[in-house]
C-alpha cells in the first residue's frame, strides 16, 4: 500500500515533531509539500510560509506515525542530522545515517529483549 505522506512530506513532518518549540520556515518545495497537505487537510491552513508544532492536525500525526515502524529513522528536512522515533518520540539526533542506522538497530534488539524476558 503506497503511503500517504511523500518523502519530503515525512521530513517535513519529523523535523516540526523533534522540534516542537521552533519554527520551521519553509522554502521552495517545502511550500509546495506544505500546500498539498494544506489542502488534504492535515496541516492548519493558516502556516503560510512557517511551520509549527501547532499546525500539525492530529490526523497528519496519526499517519506520520501509522505509516513508520514504533522505531525508525528519518533524515531532518535540512540534512544535517537524521531523527529517530521511538514510540512516537524522538530518542536521538545524530549526525550521520550510519550512526542512525545503528541506535536504530540496537533498540530494534533491545526491544525484543524486553520481549522475551516478559513472556
Amino acid at each position: 500500500m503506497p503511503k500517504s505522506l511523500t518523502k519530503l512530506q515525512e521530513r517535513i513532518v519529523a523535523r516540526v515533531l523533534a522540534e516542537p518549540a521552533q519554527t520551521l520556515y519553509l522554502r521552495e518545495g517545502h511550500v509546495n509539500s506544505t500546500n498539498n497537505m494544506i489542502e488534504k487537510g492535515l496541516i492548519d491552513r493558516h502556516c503560510y510560509t512557517m511551520l509549527q508544532y501547532g499546525h500539525l492536525t492530529p490526523e497528519v500525526k496519526s499517519i506520520f506515525f501509522g505509516e513508520n515502524a514504533e522505531v525508525f529513522t528519518i533524515q531532518d528536512i535540512y540534512d544535517n542530522c537524521w531523527i529517530i522515533f521511538e514510540d512516537r518520540k524522538v530518542v536521538a539526533r545524530p549526525r550521520s545515517e550510519d550512526a542512525a542506522n545503528r541506535i536504530v538497530q540496537a533498540l530494534k534488539l533491545l526491544r525484543q529483549q524486553e520481549q522475551r524476558e516478559a513472556a
